[in-house]
């Protein structure tokens, strides 16, 4: 046991080193917790980076237009094969999400920088990359 000078209060060695480890195991499982998080993001980055849309016309827009913000992971941008993070978006619906391609929402450019695409394209690249 030792004192403590201010409350006089006593604690035991014992107390005070279950509460050391029950501090330690707390920390660590929050690390795994973490670790776990970045491997299942690392898998969602690779995903969006091999996915390619069938058709080549679409795939050559996709490319050119969508890579760069849909398949980097530093990009506010949800990326391609990711149903999570696109879920609340086709929640708004198709039409909502077509008009925000053409209009520019948020972080993302008018009309997706795809001057000459149309609003089918667009479509089907959104539902492309929410798959």
């Amino acid at each position: 046991m030792f004192y403590v000078e201010r409350g006089l209060v006593i604690v035991s060695v014992k107390r005070v080193c279950i509460l050391f480890v029950v501090l330690c195991l707390s920390v660590f499982v929050a690390g795994c917790g973490s670790e776990k998080a970045e491997r299942d993001s690392e898998a969602i980055l690779q995903k969006a980076q091999a996915l390619t849309p069938a058709d080549a016309k679409l795939a050559e827009v996709y490319e050119r237009s969508c890579v760069s913000c849909h398949a980097v992971a530093d990009t506010s941008a949800p990326l391609t094969g990711d149903r999570e993070s696109w879920a609340p978006r086709m929640a708004q619906g198709m039409d909502t999400l077509v008009d925000h391609v053409i209009e520019g929402y948020g972080g993302m450019p008018p009309l997706g920088l795809c001057m000459e695409c149309e609003p089918d394209q667009f479509q089907a690249l959104i539902e492309f990359m929410g798959q």
